[in-house]
């Protein structure tokens, strides 16, 4: 028999759920069981009340809620329940989350939400676990267990420093006692030689700094949690594009080479550095489907199913586009999307604020890279920072899918297989010759 749920999650958008479900094996990594469902306060109020009387008779003692705009959902929910609630804004508007933060925090005084940041849906899970740790023993050792994971991550981010900036951290990890000095003799010291430069002697002056490499100085490593990266971690990176520099970050599939999409000298020099053939198009990725329409000519009626299913993902859709836009680096009539399903590229293009030109990380010819070491060793003076996550899902680039004529055509078959497509589009989807 299934353990009861103990932690009940509600959320009103599909847009939200996708947002959440992003999250959802951390609660299976703590084995915290969970009921979850889509309600709305307005449209469907018998049946939320139903639904949360329900969820309390089988054991369900801390409800979290999505709100992506309006926090009427939230506080229908702490309307009925005693239990605790915690209230997640989620960027789904075009005020980027901003709306449903301030509107959360502004709520009745009567009215008790708990309000944690915005998409930061990990810690109101967290937060959960340390209310359910109150009056259960084993939820209080996996608390504990979490600890010594975010420590022991600490630690190995620590070292990483250590053995990027020696000069700073140095390579001792703890403080040695220093010798005494040894007693100077009254007699006059004898001369002393002077230091043999030809012989490769080293004078007992200061060390002088390290040299500068011919290559160009390294580009910069900021380690994020995959997770639930840093926000100030994010707010560097975002900088870093927006000033016109390239960062390497990673995907659902591999790690990937950006450069903000509007600015033409940035992505002059992606092409540069990747050494890739002016005719050969880049990838846009975006963080969100609310700017589509200033991307695109018409989203096909047979293509929202798959924006709907498997967006954030591996899937690159083909449009015909506007007239002129990104004129650089696309064709005059078509244009590449896609919206990656990792949390830490669609982070970064939320605070860009603007879509990214993205090819992988890899030179051209070669196999991409799945880690930030592999991105160091081959781009390590050339770009400006790399993003490092810890190794990226997969091997598989993503699937690259014509939406321009029908029936529709798939230019690379990738992480998206066939059969996924043909089991959406049907006969919209063209035959691949000799399947």
């Amino acid at each position: 028999m299934a353990e009861p749920a103990r932690l009940g999650i509600l959320f009103e958008t599909f847009q939200e759920f996708q947002i959440l479900k992003r999250h959802l094996d951390r609660l299976s990594e703590w084995r915290i069981p969970y009921a979850l469902t889509m309600a709305s306060a307005w449209k469907s109020p018998e049946r939320l009340t139903r639904w949360i009387r329900e969820r309390e008779r089988e054991g369900v003692e801390v409800f979290v809620v999505a709100v992506g705009g309006a926090a009427s959902l939230a506080a229908a929910v702490a309307a009925l329940t005693c239990r605790p609630v915690i209230a997640v804004p989620l960027d789904t508007t075009h005020l980027r989350g901003q709306d449903a933060l301030f509107a959360l925090t502004e709520l009745p005084a009567d009215t008790p939400v708990a309000v944690v940041g915005i998409n930061h849906v990990e810690n109101a899970f967290h937060c959960a676990l340390r209310l359910l740790a109150v009056a259960h023993p084993d939820y209080a050792a996996r608390l504990e267990q979490f600890r010594a994971q975010a420590a022991e991550k600490e630690g190995a981010s620590l070292d990483n420093l250590r053995d990027q900036y020696p000069e700073y951290f140095g390579a001792r990890t703890s403080v040695e006692p220093v010798a005494e000095p040894a007693p100077v003799e009254s007699a006059a010291p004898a001369a002393e030689e002077p230091p043999d430069t030809a012989a490769g002697s080293v004078s007992s002056a200061a060390p002088a700094p390290p040299a500068a490499s011919a290559e160009g100085p390294r580009a910069r490593r900021i380690v994020v949690n995959p997770l639930q990266p840093d926000v100030t971690a994010i707010e560097e990176v975002s900088d870093i594009l927006l000033e016109g520099g390239i960062v390497a970050l990673p995907t659902d599939t591999v790690y990937g080479l950006a450069a903000v999409a509007t600015n033409g000298a940035a992505v002059e020099r992606l092409y540069a550095i990747k050494g890739r053939e002016r005719g050969k198009p880049i990838p846009i990725l975006i963080h969100s489907t609310r700017g589509l329409s200033r991307l695109v000519r018409e989203v096909p009626d047979a293509a929202r199913a798959l924006i709907e299913t498997l967006w954030p993902g591996a899937l690159t859709l083909v449009f015909r586009k506007p007239s002129g836009l990104f004129a650089g680096f696309t064709p005059p009539d078509t244009i590449g999307l896609r919206m990656p399903d990792h949390l830490v590229a669609l982070a970064v293009m939320s605070m860009v604020a603007r879509p990214l030109a993205v090819t992988s990380a890899n030179e051209s010819g070669r196999p991409p890279a799945l880690t930030a070491d592999e991105v160091l060793e081959t781009f390590g003076s050339q770009i400006d920072c790399v993003l490092d996550a810890g190794k990226t899902p997969g091997e598989k680039v993503s699937t690259v899918l014509s939406l321009v004529e029908r029936p529709f055509r798939i230019l690379r078959e990738g992480a998206v297989s066939f059969e996924q497509l043909k089991d959406l589009l049907g006969d919209a989807l063209a035959e691949i010759p000799g399947r």
